[in-house]
Order: structure tokens, then C-alpha cells, then sequence
């Protein structure tokens, strides 16, 4: 077990008027290699959780564990902690400041007390990661990229850290479809061909569906769902009362199970409907 969860509550500004319980008795366990995923509307509690999962935030009742050791206020600890724990929140390119790329992926292996090679390599080696050449766009002005290009920047700052796991906050939101697919593939290669621990926190079930090996539903603070995609979109009315829409083709399996039509619900891409509806009806060809 990599990352646990305990009974874990937090409370904004408690005390006042303005008191919010974002987050009530959330217990969770994410596993070293796991690609999960955290779904839920806006004002369900996602990005609490996730500043809990690196020590931004502690729990106002509850335990926060990273390989069985609790993590606390204790400042040296939690520093450690943090570093394990990449996190790229909503719009990252946003945080980019430095005057060129390599300079930016730097800034957070420069207060690693590293020497200047090993820097060096982390530059690089964080760039490739995310499908950058450091020849290419090392020296340029992070503003003069593309704006996937500059997502992808800001993920290899994260990168650049060696964290032992990645959590990306809404990693492709308002990317025209290109850039998104481009950054979704990226996490998919991280996880796959590099074994990462990956943890995508989105509002789209198909950005997921066939990405996440586990998913959570959040709600009101409260975990509604959890297992893997099949699991969570069997409970299709579920879903619909928490505002969330399945997969368009998962979408159609259920309608078309509905009207009586003997076809497997669990299906995510247009392919794997077209081979369905293709064997329900009998035949090899449209």
C-alpha cells in the first residue's frame, strides 16, 4: 500500500459563519503502480482531496499514511512527503515563469541540493517523459509554445521532482481536442511504460473510461462509488443523480440493453461498440 486514507474530514474556516465540510469520512487506499481516477461535479470535494493526498491540506479529523507512516505537521516530514507526491494542479501552465523552458523545469530539482549535472539530467530525462526534446524547446520562452506544449512544460516540472506519484488535476481542460488527446496519451505513457502512479482527477467519464484501472465518484464530500469502470457504470442511475454522464457509448450499450437488445453494457470506445452491435446483429459487416 502506497497512499492511505483514514476517516478523513476536512472543514473549511470551521467556527464561523462561513464554515464548509468539504470532505467527510473518506477512506481510501491507492496502490504503487495503480492508474486511478477521482470523478465528480464541480463543489464535490475533488481538489480537497487531492491537496490532502500531498500534505497541502491535513485532515481535520482522520489520518493521512504514505507507505504506514503518518503524515503530520512535523515540517521536515511533511517536506519529504510533499516531495514523494507530485501534484499539477488545474491550468499549470499558468505558474510558469521562467525565461525559458529549462530554466522553469529546473526550478524545483534546484532546491533538491543537487549538483548542476544531476539537475542537468532531470531537465532532460522530465522533458522526454512528456514527449519534449530538450534541444528543441530548451531554450525558448515557455509563452512562445503552444498551449499543450505549456501543459506539458508545466507537468515536467513535476516530473523533474522523481515523485512517486502524480496527481493531475483536470490535466486537459480547455485544450482545443488534439492538445487534450496529446496530454491524456502522455499520462497513459507514464503509467504504462513507466510504472507511475497516476491519479487524474476529472468532471468527464470519457476522458476515464478507458484509461483508469479504479475509479472514485465524489459527491458532496462523500466517496458515492468506487471500483473499476465496468463496476461504476453499471450504476448508470446512480450517475445520473449525481449529474454525471456516461461514455456516449457506454450510453448507447444501456439504451440499446433497455429496448431488449442482448449486448454487454461495459463498452467505452466507438470500436468495441461497432463489434457489438455487429455481433448482436448477427453479422461481420455494417
Amino acid at each position: 500500500m502506497l497512499l492511505k486514507l483514514r476517516n478523513v474530514s476536512y472543514t473549511y474556516m470551521p467556527g464561523t459563519p462561513f464554515e464548509v465540510t468539504a470532505l467527510k469520512n473518506i477512506t481510501l487506499d491507492i496502490h504503487q503502480g495503480e492508474y486511478l481516477a477521482i470523478i465528480g461535479q464541480t463543489g464535490s470535494g475533488k481538489s480537497t482531496l487531492i491537496q490532502h493526498l500531498n500534505g497541502l491540506l491535513l485532515p481535520s479529523t482522520g489520518e493521512v499514511y504514505l507507505d504506514g507512516e503518518q503524515v503530520n505537521k512535523d515540517k521536515k516530514r511533511l517536506a519529504a512527503f510533499r516531495r514523494r507526491i507530485g501534484l499539477l494542479f488545474q491550468f499549470p501552465e499558468q505558474q510558469l515563469f521562467e525565461e525559458n523552458v529549462a530554466s522553469d523545469v529546473a526550478f524545483g530539482p534546484k532546491n533538491l541540493d543537487l549538483n548542476d549535472q544531476e539537475i542537468a539530467e532531470r531537465v532532460e530525462r522530465a522533458l522526454r517523459l512528456v514527449g519534449l526534446n530538450l534541444t528543441e524547446v530548451g531554450d525558448r520562452s515557455p509563452f512562445t509554445l503552444s498551449g499543450g506544449q505549456m501543459r506539458r512544460v508545466a507537468m515536467a516540472g513535476v516530473l523533474a521532482m522523481e515523485p512517486d506519484v502524480v496527481i493531475l488535476d483536470e490535466p486537459a481542460a480547455g485544450l482545443d481536442p488534439r492538445s487534450k488527446a496529446e496530454i491524456l496519451n502522455q499520462i497513459d505513457a507514464l503509467h504504462r511504460e513507466h510504472k507511475m502512479t497516476v491519479v487524474l482527477v476529472s468532471h468527464s467519464m470519457e476522458d476515464v473510461a478507458s484509461r483508469a484501472e479504479r475509479l472514485i465518484v465524489l459527491a458532496d464530500g462523500e466517496i458515492k462509488l468506487a471500483g473499476s469502470p465496468a463496476d461504476v457504470f453499471q450504476d448508470a442511475a446512480v450517475l445520473e443523480e449525481l449529474g454525471l454522464a456516461l461514455p456516449q457509448m457506454t450510453l448507447l450499450m444501456h439504451r440499446l440493453r433497455q429496448a431488449g437488445k442482448d449486448v454487454p453494457v461495459n463498452i467505452f470506445s466507438v470500436g468495441a461498440a461497432k463489434e457489438a452491435i455487429l455481433q448482436m446483429m448477427g453479422g461481420d459487416k455494417p
